[in-house]
């Protein structure tokens, strides 16, 4: 669905050092995908339960994050701080019981000493919601939470920002969210918007860091938590992995089976902490990609291809929509024929789940179109029948019934 137009910079980070073609999410969804991520494993009490929530009957708030234990405002902007105030949580509780059992990478950084800096990625929380003061101080305060009125430009700042002002840790853990867009969401940016805004985002903290002296010994790893909402001909939880930095040879296609595991697993051999399951246990470490000698070359930051714009319909007199950058909004005081239904829209700070497949949708008609929506599903369907697979083998999420 998007390529160089929309990601100039993710093509660029291609050329530049090493694509991984044959690489996989180890989760089907997003609460999966942050605890393969960044734990090597999910627990037993996600796993089960994940279903429940992605059916959207209402059973069971999000397993893999913090969630409330009483029902709330459903248009409540942020009713509780990630990180900062605690004390905001109130009703709002971690879900402990959904921890795989030796915790997460933060985790096992702090237990062995090696420095680190997480923005925006969960951190683990005691039964009545609180980060304990060793692990906090490694937490980005600052850094936005989930808002969709919020650009991944601007969390490229706090993070450029951050970097001026600290000594550069073993680690960076770095959470840019907004390549998930909000769909066809009336007045938020689309779809093409927030993924070149991502793309742009992605190459400044990368530019950031290659103006610093430990640039040098820098390995950058990009990759996403999951592959929901996209179709795949070889296999839906097909994803993208790149890895970067002055000792990564340019332009390797790397094409051995690799998934998130190997990635952690890599980090903890950096690292030097010891795996936390054991499937990165198992894992492998990055090979057959590395060079002789380092190229610490500053790296580039491509220009936007594609104008921010916002989908079409009416937009809210509410302060934080005027927050955004004044961009082109088709169609601004009409609701749009082709916009969602409220049940299929996802609210400005709330992750509302809509199915994969519906995002997939959504995507593909405010980027393409609907003929060529049609098109891309007829393939996936021919694929389907020539090789005697279920669609759903194909397009992350799809319900064969």
């Amino acid at each position: 669905l998007y390529g160089p137009r929309e990601l100039p910079n993710l093509y660029r980070m291609a050329d530049l050092g090493a694509l991984f073609v044959n690489f996989y999410a180890d989760g089907e969804v997003t609460s999966q995908g942050h605890q393969w991520t960044t734990a090597g494993s999910d627990s037993d009490f996600l796993q089960r339960t994940w279903p429940l929530y992605y059916s959207d009957r209402g059973y069971i708030a999000n397993s893999g994050w913090t969630q409330s234990l009483a029902p709330g405002a459903s248009d409540a902007r942020n009713p509780y701080a990630i990180y900062k105030n605690l004390s905001a949580l109130g009703h709002w509780s971690n879900p402990w019981i959904t921890y795989p059992a030796r915790l997460f990478l933060f985790n096992d950084l702090l237990a062995h000493k090696v420095s680190f800096e997480d923005f925006g990625e969960f951190a683990s929380r005691n039964k009545i919601g609180d980060i304990s003061p060793a692990l906090r101080a490694h937490l980005a305060m600052d850094y936005p939470a989930w808002d969709r009125l919020i650009l991944d430009t601007d969390r490229a700042k706090v993070v450029d920002n951050w970097l001026r002002h600290h000594p550069l840790p073993r680690v960076l853990y770095i959470w840019l969210p907004d390549d998930h867009t909000a769909g066809r969401h009336p007045c938020l940016p689309s779809p093409d918007s927030y993924v070149a805004n991502n793309d742009e985002a992605t190459a400044q903290v990368i530019h950031s860091l290659s103006k610093l002296p430990g640039w040098k010994h820098t390995l950058v790893l990009l990759t996403e938590d999951d592959a929901q909402s996209g179709a795949d001909h070889i296999d839906a939880h097909r994803t993208f992995a790149v890895a970067a930095g002055p000792w990564v040879k340019p332009g390797v296609r790397v094409t051995q089976h690799l998934s998130q595991v190997d990635l952690l697993r890599t980090i903890e051999t950096v690292a030097d902490i010891p795996p936390m399951s054991q499937w990165d246990a198992n894992a492998h470490v990055l090979s057959g990609i590395w060079r002789s000698t380092p190229d610490a070359a500053p790296y580039p930051v491509l220009p936007p291809q594609v104008p921010m714009q916002r989908n079409p319909g009416v937009c809210p007199a509410d302060a934080p929509f005027r927050a955004l950058p004044e961009v082109v909004v088709p169609g601004v005081g009409q609701v749009a024929q082709s916009a969602p239904p409220p049940a299929h829209r996802y609210t400005p700070t709330a992750l509302l789940k809509v199915s994969g497949p519906e995002q997939m949708r959504q995507e593909w008609l405010a980027s393409r179109g609907p003929a060529a929506y049609a098109a891309m599903l007829a393939h996936v369907q021919a694929l389907s029948k020539a090789q005697r697979r279920p669609a759903s083998s194909l397009i992350a999420g799809q319900d064969d019934d």
